[in-house]
């Protein structure tokens, strides 16, 4: 394999492929060919790296890391940390990220690794919890023979504004059906008995007493 002017050439001793993408590509992907990078260089991890990590056990991975950079935090996020692996299993899962997102620096990168395969999360569950946090991707790795690596960063037009958390929305509930507006009585001053949609029950009146009789007066009486 070489990079030949515009072309880039595969060749065997049965037959040869050319491909044209140019002198830039040509050269570039021949050397990524035949010197590839490193796990570490593609997760752009160095000695001075302030790394955190979060649910993410891969035993030789952790064993590396720990080798490769002083600067690492297992099981918490410090506000110092440039770089956050979290690993996710799960559906649910994915609900922390909101909480990564704001213990992010601004220039910081969070590494979601998730199994490949998408049985347990596919790539667009990942895709729509980064994007409901505020985040966005911009590579992916092959983080593992079984786990693949998503790097979520901020945007440039949302970094340097406060990041209010709130809960993830699992599902929408359907819209209740319209109801019309019921008229809601005044408030009475504090103290006045409320008062019932209902009329007061009439109060049972008292027996009727016989009217008493007065004299007539006689007719020889004299008026006053």
């Amino acid at each position: 394999m070489k990079a030949d002017g515009d072309a880039l050439v595969f060749r065997t001793d049965a037959q040869e492929a050319r491909f044209e993408v140019g002198p830039l590509i040509a050269n570039r992907w021949a050397r990524l060919i035949k010197e590839p990078k490193g796990l570490f260089e593609k997760l752009e991890i160095g000695p001075q790296s302030r790394v955190a990590i979060v649910d993410v056990h891969d035993p030789m991975f952790l064993l590396s890391l720990r080798e490769r950079t002083s600067g690492l935090a297992e099981g918490r996020v410090p506000s110092e940390s440039a770089i956050i692996f979290f690993g996710v299993d799960n559906h649910d899962a994915l609900r922390k990220i909101q909480l990564l997102r704001a213990r992010m620096m601004d220039t910081g990168v969070l590494w979601i690794v998730r199994p490949k395969g998408g049985k347990t999360v596919s790539e667009a569950d990942v895709f729509e919890a980064i994007h409901g946090a505020g985040l966005v991707d911009t590579k992916v790795v092959s983080f593992s023979k079984t786990h693949t690596a998503h790097k979520c960063v901020i945007p440039v037009e949302l970094r340097g504004q406060v990041v209010r958390i709130r809960p993830p929305i699992v599902s929408i509930p359907p819209s209740a059906p319209s109801v019309p507006a019921r008229s809601v009585p005044a408030k009475k001053a504090h103290g006045t008995p409320k008062s019932s949609s209902k009329p007061p029950a009439p109060k049972p009146k008292a027996p009727a007493r016989a009217a008493a009789k007065k004299p007539k007066p006689k007719g020889n009486a004299k008026r006053r």
